[in-house]
């Protein structure tokens, strides 16, 4: 669970990147390749692709809200979910849970080098079950080509 919900962090900040930005990602299919540590400890590279079809770069405002939508519903309710855009970086926040359960808090930095690449920190911290674990995760992330056949998302 933890791969997917900061998977769905990491896509939220990479879409909310809009057509009226200066900065915007190309659809295909970008490999993203994140390394760093568990609390403390160091974690083998995590190496995923993923399409990102033209709809989704046309209206990244949308998937912003389909994102913190699916942590809602995976995290509890979310106190804070802040996005802010400075050039060609975008700064994130984000607060979920109830502290008891299940308690998530993100921040992170996405620096959008050209409509091909893009690299980012996270730092997280995830309360589940009364244990803790802390994350530092370093993001590199490419578009290799175009998506193949069916794998773009359906809006």
């Amino acid at each position: 669970m933890k791969n997917r919900i900061t998977a769905a962090v990491m896509a939220a900040c990479v879409f909310s990147i809009s057509p009226a930005h200066a900065i915007q990602l190309q659809p295909g299919e970008w490999q993203e390749t994140t390394s760093g540590t568990e609390d403390g400890k160091p974690v083998p590279p995590d190496v995923d692709k993923s399409c990102l079809g033209p709809e989704e770069a046309r209206d990244a405002t949308n998937v912003v809200k389909q994102m913190k939508s699916e942590m809602q519903e995976q995290a509890g309710q979310c106190q804070t979910f802040d996005v802010k855009e400075n050039g060609n970086t975008v700064v994130f926040t984000m607060k979920c849970g109830d502290g008891k359960q299940f308690m998530l808090d993100i921040a992170g930095t996405f620096t959008f080098v050209s409509a091909t690449r893009y690299t980012g920190t996270m730092k997280s911290t995830m309360g589940m079950a009364g244990k803790m674990i802390s994350q530092d995760k370093i993001i590199e992330a490419v578009r290799v080509g175009d998506c193949k056949p069916g794998s773009e998302k359906k809006n």
